[in-house]
C-alpha cells in the first residue's frame, strides 16, 4: 500500500503530470496516423471507392498535418500552448469519432484534412511545452515524448483489427482511439502552460539564430525524408532485388520500425550521459555509415539487415535531440517548432515521393543512393550548425 501511495504522491508532482499529459497527446498522435493504413479497405467499402481514390487520404493527411504545424507555432506563442494543444486534441477525437461513419470520399478527405491539421499542432504544442517545461535538462523527458508516438503507432493497429474481428467493424475500435485523445484533451487542458522564461520575445535570440534554425530544418527534413523513404520502400527494395522474400521482407520492414523504437528508449539514457550535441553528431555519423555499408553491399542479405537495423537505431533519437538542442540554444519557440515540424513532414513527404520516380527507371538502387545522400547532406548541415554555434560565440550554448 506504501508503494502505491508513493506512486501516487509521484504522479501528483507538477512536472510529472503535466509531462505525462504530454506523453499522452502524442500516444494519441500516433494513434491516428497508425489508423488510417489498415483502414483503407473499410474506407473503401464504406464510400464506395477504389482503393487508390481512398489512398488520397495520405496526401491530405499531410497537407493537413504541415499547415497545423505551420499555424500552430505563432498561436502557441501567443496564447496558452497548452490550450492550442488541448484544442486540437478535442479535434482529433472528434475526427476519430466522425471518420469511420463518413459515406463521401470528399467528406472523408476533408476529416482526414482537419486530423491531420490538429495532430501538426498538437505535435508542435508538445515539443514546445517539454522543452518549456523541463529546460536545458529536456532530454530524457523528449525522447520520452516520441517514445510515446510509438507506442501510440503499435496501439492503434491492434485494437482495430481486433475491433474488426469481433464486429466485422472497425468502429468500435475508431471510438475507442477516440476516447483515448479526448482523454488526452482533458489531461493537457487542465495543466498550466509550461512558459520558459527563455521563449521568443522574451530574450534577445544568439546572433546567427536565422542560420541555426534553417540549418537544423534542413536536418530534419532529410532525417525523416530518409526515415520515411526506408519504412515505405525496403520491403519493394528487397523483393525487387531478390534480397529476401516477401515475408523475409516485411520483416526487415518491422525490424527497420523496431530499432527506431529501441533507439527511442536509448536515447532517453544516451541523452543524459552525452547531451543533445553529442547524440546528435553520433546518430547523424552512424546513419551516413549505416547508408555507406548499405551501398557498398545492396544486394547481400546480411550486409542489408545490418544496415537497415543500424540506421533506425541511429536516426532514432534526432527528431527530439534536435528540439532539445534548440531549446538549449535558446532559438526555440512556437514558431520555430512549427519550422521543424513542417520541415520534418515535408521530408517524409517528398524524399519518398523521389525514390518513387526514379525506382523503376532508374532502378532499385537509386532508392539507396537517395537515402544515403540524405543523410549525408543531415550530418553536413549539422556540422554547419556547429561552426555557427562556434563562429558566432553564443554565450549560451551548452556545455555538452
Amino acid at each position: 500500500m506504501e508503494s502505491f501511495r508513493a506512486l501516487y504522491r509521484w504522479l501528483k508532482q507538477p512536472t510529472v503530470a503535466r509531462t505525462l499529459a504530454f506523453y499522452l497527446s502524442f500516444v494519441a498522435v500516433g494513434t491516428a496516423t497508425a489508423s488510417f493504413g489498415p483502414s483503407i479497405p473499410s474506407f473503401a467499402a464504406g464510400t464506395g471507392e477504389t482503393l487508390a481514390r481512398v489512398g488520397a487520404l495520405f496526401v491530405f493527411h499531410r497537407i493537413g498535418y504541415i499547415s497545423g504545424s505551420m499555424s500552430s507555432g505563432r498561436l502557441i506563442d501567443r496564447v496558452s500552448g497548452t490550450l492550442v494543444t488541448g484544442i486540437a486534441l478535442l479535434f482529433i477525437g472528434a475526427g476519430l469519432i466522425a471518420v469511420p461513419l463518413v459515406r463521401s470520399i470528399h467528406l472523408l478527405w476533408g476529416v482526414i484534412l482537419v486530423i491531420g491539421f490538429s495532430q501538426g499542432s498538437t505535435e508542435v504544442g508538445a515539443n514546445t511545452g517539454i522543452v518549456r517545461l523541463h529546460g536545458e535538462h529536456a532530454g530524457p523527458a523528449m525522447n520520452g515524448l516520441h517514445l510515446s508516438y510509438g507506442v501510440g503507432a503499435i496501439i492503434a493497429p491492434l485494437v482495430l483489427m481486433l475491433a474488426l474481428g469481433r464486429t466485422g467493424s472497425i468502429l468500435g475500435g475508431y471510438w475507442v482511439l477516440a476516447v483515448l485523445t479526448l482523454v488526452a484533451a482533458v489531461g493537457v487542458l487542465r495543466v498550466p502552460d509550461p512558459r520558459a522564461e527563455t521563449a521568443a520575445g522574451r530574450e534577445r535570440l544568439p546572433a546567427g539564430s536565422v542560420k541555426l534554425v534553417v540549418l537544423l530544418v534542413v536536418l530534419l527534413f532529410c532525417t525523416i525524408g530518409g526515415e520515411a523513404s526506408m519504412g515505405g520502400w525496403i520491403y519493394s527494395y528487397s523483393i525487387a532485388t531478390g534480397v529476401a522474400s516477401a515475408g523475409a521482407a516485411g520483416l526487415l520492414t518491422s525490424a527497420f520500425w523496431g530499432m527506431l523504437t529501441l533507439g527511442r528508449l536509448l536515447g532517453v539514457v544516451l541523452v543524459r550521459k552525452l547531451g543533445a550535441r553529442r547524440l546528435i553528431l553520433l546518430n547523424t555519423i552512424g546513419a551516413v555509415l549505416s547508408m555507406s555499408l548499405f551501398l557498398l553491399i545492396p544486394e547481400l542479405a546480411v550486409g542489408v539487415w545490418v544496415a537497415v537495423a543500424l540506421l533506425g537505431l541511429s536516426q532514432a533519437s534526432i527528431v527530439p535531440a534536435v528540439f532539445t538542442y534548440a531549446g538549449q540554444l535558446r532559438v526555440l519557440s512556437g514558431s520555430v517548432a512549427g519550422l521543424f515540424v513542417s520541415g520534418a513532414s515535408a521530408g517524409a513527404m517528398t524524399i519518398p515521393w523521389l525514390v518513387g520516380q526514379t525506382f523503376e527507371s532508374i532502378g532499385p538502387v537509386s532508392f539507396v543512393r537517395i537515402v544515403w545522400v540524405s543523410q549525408l547532406v543531415a550530418l553536413a548541415a549539422f556540422c554547419s550548425v556547429l561552426l555557427v554555434v562556434w563562429l558566432s560565440g553564443a554565450r549560451n550554448r551548452p556545455a555538452s
